[in-house]
C-alpha cells in the first residue's frame, strides 16, 4: 500500500513537471502537446487463463496470462511515429515529447501494476477470511456435537430408573389423565424444600413488616392532614367569632353587663323575676285551661242537642221521601186509570213540582244544619295559643 501511494505521487509529479519541461513553446502548441500527452490507445482486454493445478497451489497470483502491456506498448510505439507528429512541431521537440510521454506511460503502468497487486491481495485476504469463518463454524459445530455427545453419555450413565417410596404430599408433580409422568420430575432433598420454605416465611414476614411500616407511615400522614384540617377549621371558627365580636352591636343591657361591678346579684334578681313570671304564666295557663274545659263541656252539650235535632230531621226527611214516592205512584196510577184531560194533567204537574221544590228546600236545610254541626264540633277542639 505504501509503494502504491508513492507510485501514485510520483505519477502526479511527472504530470505536473510536463508543462515546466515545455515552457519554451507557445500556448497553442503546449495545448496540443498536453492533449497528445494524455492520449492513450484503446487496447482490448485479454482473458485470464487459470489452471486447476495453479489455483490449488499456495501462490494465489500464479496465473497464466498473456502480457496485456505488450499490446499497449506496441500501440504507444505506433503513436510515437512521425505520422502522428503535428506539422507545427519541430523534430527535437517531438523527440523530447516522446521521451516525456514514454516516461509518463511507464509510471502509469507501474501504478497500474501496484494497484492490480493490491486488489489481488485484498481478494486473497477476503477469500482467506471467508475460509477462516467457515472453518470456525465447522469447529463450533464439532465442539457442539462433542458436548451433546458428552451430555448424552452422562445422561445415559446417571439417568437410571429407580423406584422410590414417598409419602403423600411429598410428590408435587401434577397427575395426568391416566397416569403420572415423571420424565421431567426432579428429586430434591427435603432440607432444600425446608430451607426454601423458611426463606419464603422470612421474606413474607419482612414484607408484612414493611406493609405495617407503610401503613403506619400513611396513618401518620392522614393524622397530620386531619390535624391540619382541624386547625384550619378552628382558625376559620376563630375568625368568624372575631368578626362577630367586631360587628356586635353594643346595647344598653350589654353595657350594664360589662360595666356593672356586681353581676352576680343582678343575675340573681333576673332569675327571681323570671321565676315569678313563670309561676304567673303557669297560673294563667291553668285558669285558661279550666275556662276552655267549661267551654268544651258547653259545646259538647250543644253538639248532642244538635245531633238529636239532626236525627229528628233525618226521620222527617225519610217520611217525606216515602210520601213523595207514594204520591208519585198514586199519580201514575190515576194517570193510567183516567182518561187524559189537559187541566187535570196540569194540576198534577203543578202538585208534583211543589213537592219536588219542598223536598229540595228540606234537603238544603239538612245540609246547612249538618255544616253548622260540623262547625260547632270543630270549635270544641282546644286551641293552644302561644303567649308572648
Amino acid at each position: 500500500a505504501v509503494v502504491s501511494t508513492q507510485s501514485t505521487g510520483e505519477d502526479k509529479v511527472i504530470e505536473k513537471q510536463f508543462k515546466k519541461d515545455f515552457a519554451d513553446v507557445d500556448a497553442f502548441t503546449l495545448d496540443i502537446l498536453a492533449k497528445l500527452y494524455k492520449r492513450r490507445p484503446k487496447v482490448t482486454k485479454q482473458k485470464i487463463v487459470t489452471n486447476e493445478a495453479t489455483a490449488r497451489s499456495s501462490n494465489p497470483f500464479h496465473v497464466k496470462v498473456e502480457d496485456p502491456d505488450k499490446a499497449f506498448l506496441e500501440a504507444m510505439s505506433e503513436l510515437d511515429s512521425d505520422i502522428h507528429r503535428p506539422d507545427i512541431l519541430e523534430a527535437d521537440t517531438w523527440e523530447r515529447f516522446i521521451e516525456a510521454r514514454s516516461f509518463k506511460v511507464e509510471s502509469e503502468l507501474k501504478v497500474k501494476h501496484h494497484n492490480q497487486k493490491i486488489q489481488d491481495l485484498n481478494n486473497y485476504l477476503q477469500r482467506l477470511g471467508e475460509e477462516d469463518d467457515a472453518m470456525k463454524c465447522r469447529i463450533e459445530k464439532a465442539f457442539q456435537q462433542l458436548n451433546d455427545l458428552r451430555e448424552r453419555k452422562l445422561r445415559f450413565l446417571l439417568n437410571l430408573e429407580i423406584q422410590l417410596l414417598l409419602k403423600q404430599g411429598q410428590v408435587e408433580v401434577d397427575p395426568g389423565v391416566f397416569s403420572t409422568k415423571f420424565e421431567q420430575a426432579l428429586l430434591i432433598h427435603r432440607s432444600v424444600i425446608e430451607d426454601l420454605n423458611s426463606q419464603i416465611v422470612t421474606l413474607g414476614e419482612a414484607k408484612v413488616s414493611a406493609m405495617v411500616d407503610c401503613k403506619d407511615y400513611y396513618k401518620n400522614i392522614h393524622l397530620l392532614e386531619w390535624e391540619h384540617e382541624k386547625m384550619m377549621m378552628e382558625g376559620e371558627d376563630l375568625n368568624t367569632k372575631t368578626r362577630d365580636i367586631q360587628t356586635l352591636r353594643v346595647t344598653k343591657e350589654l353595657q350594664v353587663f360589662l360595666f356593672a361591678e356586681n353581676n352576680q346579684q343582678r343575675m340573681q334578681k333576673e332569675i327571681q323575676t323570671l321565676e315569678k313570671t313563670i309561676k304567673l304564666n303557669e297560673n294563667m295557663h291553668k285558669r285558661k285551661v279550666s275556662d276552655k274545659k267549661r267551654i268544651l263541656d258547653r259545646l259538647n252539650a250543644l253538639i248532642r242537642e244538635k245531633e238529636s235535632e239532626c236525627g229528628v230531621l233525618d226521620a222527617e226527611l225519610k217520611e217525606l221521601a216515602v210520601s213523595l214516592v207514594e204520591r208519585q205512584q198514586i199519580q201514575e196510577a190515576c194517570v193510567a186509570d183516567l182518561t187524559p184531560a189537559a187541566n187535570q194533567r196540569m194540576k198534577d204537574i203543578v202538585a208534583r213540582r211543589k213537592l219536588v221544590d219542598l223536598a229540595k228546600s228540606q234537603s238544603q236545610e239538612v245540609a246547612v244544619l249538618r255544616a253548622e254541626v260540623e262547625r260547632l264540633r270543630m270549635k270544641t277542639f282546644p286551641a293552644l295559643v302561644q303567649n308572648n
